[in-house]
């Protein structure tokens, strides 16, 4: 496979001149990602359509030629000046910072062909312009505090990892440990992580941020004012939390949303009951 730098711009290109015959003009400017979403959007408006593994194969060529466009859009923006190129990460080219570079922001790699692929098959939730907003946010040192919903990494206790996966495809992940099939769930965001373990209605939960100043919250039951240890007994284990600690499925899910629904620290802590742990 040829350098993917030689060829991306061609790539890019197809993606301009596609958009062209259906009155839709790129110019390579961060306002352009709201084009690239009306166009994925209604690929996604008919995944009908491509149900069979030819279709399949169909949107992920999609994927490749306009997630291509928008890497090369945000080259064209400011990432190439802070040292972002095309590499393939597992065969899959992605934007990361070469040989050498230092990093200017909290971003170092950034993968919009998964994204486009994403936006295809998730639908508006999953939107290209939120997602170049939060690039641009992240260059600029300054994330968006509404309107962006995270797309954290998941990684569960069996080693499975997927990169950026949007609020609804968290209840799979919630469901697994509720039903006993997985120990534990982390969702890991550029700021931190959250994790939980539990079983049934029963759930331990806790969200850390700014790893290197170590500032970490229990989720906590408001309802609740015993602090003794109890057990909590799952297929991996016998727990002993503070009764306080453990919260209902319903207030895990909610925990869930805000997390998934608040980029900022203070604002995800004012929506759930918390209390800070000792570290």
């Amino acid at each position: 496979m040829k350098n993917f730098n030689e060829i991306a711009s061609n790539i890019a290109e197809d993606a301009v001149q596609y958009a062209r015959q259906s009155g839709i003009g790129l110019d390579y400017t961060r306002e352009s990602a709201k084009s690239i979403d009306d166009i994925l959007g209604a690929y996604h408006d008919h995944l009908d359509q491509y149900g069979d593994d030819d279709g399949a194969k169909i949107l992920w060529n999609v994927a490749i030629v306009f997630g291509t466009y928008v890497g090369e859009m945000l080259l064209h923006c400011g990432l190439a000046e802070q040292g972002f190129v095309w590499i393939e990460d597992d065969k899959l080219p992605i934007l990361s910072i070469s040989d050498g570079q230092t990093a200017a922001s909290s971003i170092t790699n950034v993968s919009p062909i998964t994204k486009a692929h994403k936006r295809i098959l998730n639908g508006a939730e999953d939107g290209i312009k939120s997602f170049v907003d939060v690039v641009f946010s992240s260059m600029s040192g300054q994330w968006p505090k509404t309107g962006v919903l995270r797309v954290p990494d998941v990684e569960t206790a069996s080693g499975e990892k997927i990169e950026r996966i949007v609020f609804k495809e968290s209840d799979h992940f919630i469901s697994l440990v509720a039903e006993g099939k997985e120990d534990f769930v982390i969702f890991q965001s550029h700021d931190g992580f959250f994790q939980f373990y539990g079983l049934g209605d029963q759930f331990v939960c806790e969200a850390w941020f700014n790893i290197g100043g170590r500032r970490a919250y229990a989720i906590v039951n408001p309802e609740c004012t015993n602090t003794e240890r109890v057990a909590l007994v799952t297929p991996f284990g016998q727990y002993t939390p503070r009764e306080r600690d453990i919260i209902s499925l319903k207030q895990l899910k909610t925990a869930v949303h805000e997390y998934f629904s608040n980029l900022e620290e203070a604002d995800f802590l004012a929506k759930v009951p918390h209390e800070t742990m000792e570290m």
